[in-house]
């Protein structure tokens, strides 16, 4: 997948949303003019109506940034991401966590989706959906899964493809929301947030840089491709080993786990 197609795919869903969106304004109409109830009740169709007005205005700008969005070559290639070390992340409406991981040319190189996408999680609380196990999927480029990362509460359990246990994360309580830690083996990583809790810094307990998680500051030539405004931005540092980017990347599932659901 190429960032022009990532576009249309968000049109398409925004368009079936403001669609979908529209069949309980259907139901009630008919039902208050059946029962010849006041004006008053049709205010309760007022949040369905700005719901698809909003989907349908999201869905003319992605389908506008799927034509604007310029690729420098739009061939997919298979490619390795443990070897990208400055990604965008950007997101596919779902129940739950689907994040596509584009390089700097607009080409996917990798995805973490949740492997469940029941439709009743769509509707369901954030808190009731935390109190149960979930497995996310680290996907390459070809759509082979690699790696899968299970979250329940405090702990991440990373496995390989084969299903096998290869490291556990745990995060240690904390005082300051500001600042996490978490620990693997005898491994911590630090990650400390900003005010907004839009930007993010890894860091290692010695203070040695592991990756910084920016919004709205896109190199100059990347904008050409990605058009939407405060795009996450994953710098990694280069001398990180693939073990400590998978653990990043599985840390980034936990923080993400509910975006654009």
């Amino acid at each position: 997948m190429d960032i022009q197609k990532y576009y249309r795919q968000t049109a398409f869903a925004s368009l079936n949303a403001s669609v979908i969106s529209c069949i309980p304004i259907f139901f009630l109409t008919s039902f208050f003019v059946s029962m010849h109830l006041s004006a008053k009740y049709f205010l309760y169709m007022l949040p369905f109506a700005i719901y698809s007005i909003t989907s349908y205005v999201l869905y003319q700008l992605d389908k506008r940034r799927s034509i604007e969005a310029l690729l420098e070559n739009s061939k997919e290639k298979e490619s390795s991401l443990l070897e990208k070390k400055t990604v965008v992340l950007s997101f596919l409406p779902a129940p739950s966590l689907r994040m596509l991981i584009f390089d700097c040319d607009g080409v996917a190189v990798g995805e973490i989706r949740d492997e469940k996408f029941h439709l009743v999680r769509w509707y369901l609380p954030y808190f009731l959906d935390k109190l149960y196990a979930k497995n996310y999927g680290f996907y390459s480029s070809s759509g082979m899964l690699q790696y899968t990362f299970t979250i329940k509460g405090k702990t991440i359990e990373i496995k390989n493809k084969k299903g096998k246990k290869i490291s556990k994360i745990i995060e240690q309580k904390m005082d300051k929301p500001s600042k996490s830690v978490f620990t693997y083996g005898e491994n911590t990583i630090i990650m400390n947030k900003s005010l907004a809790f839009t930007d993010y810094r890894f860091e290692k307990a010695n203070g040695l840089p592991l990756a910084i998680l920016q919004k709205g500051l896109l190199p100059k030539e990347w904008s050409k491709r990605f058009l939407k405004p405060n795009i996450p931005l994953l710098s990694i540092n280069h001398g990180l080993s693939n073990k400590e980017i998978i653990h990043l990347y599985a840390l980034l599932a936990k923080i993400y786990a509910y975006k654009d659901h």
